[in-house]
């Protein structure tokens, strides 16, 4: 049996969305679905635990220290 999925969303992003539907042949219900699956199929292997910081990047002076995740999470917490 079935379940019913109900997602609150964006106005502006559901035009977009049933556009795309749209635009593959699906009604919006298939392309959800799909996108589901697709995702689950792709992430079988687990989400990488990595740190993404490329938006602060200019923001701070070097210090001589490699520029790894932690070292800019410890600036970050100490504000510099």
């Amino acid at each position: 049996m079935t379940k019913v999925l109900t997602v609150r969303i964006d106005p502006a992003l559901l035009q977009k969305a049933e556009a795309r539907a749209a635009r593959l042949g699906v009604d919006r219900a298939q392309y959800v679905r799909s996108l589901i699956e697709e995702d689950l199929a792709a992430g079988e292997g687990g989400m990488p635990n990595r740190f993404s910081s490329d938006d602060l990047a200019g923001l701070y002076e070097g210090t001589g220290k490699p520029a790894t995740n932690q070292e800019t999470r410890n600036r970050l917490r100490r504000g510099r």
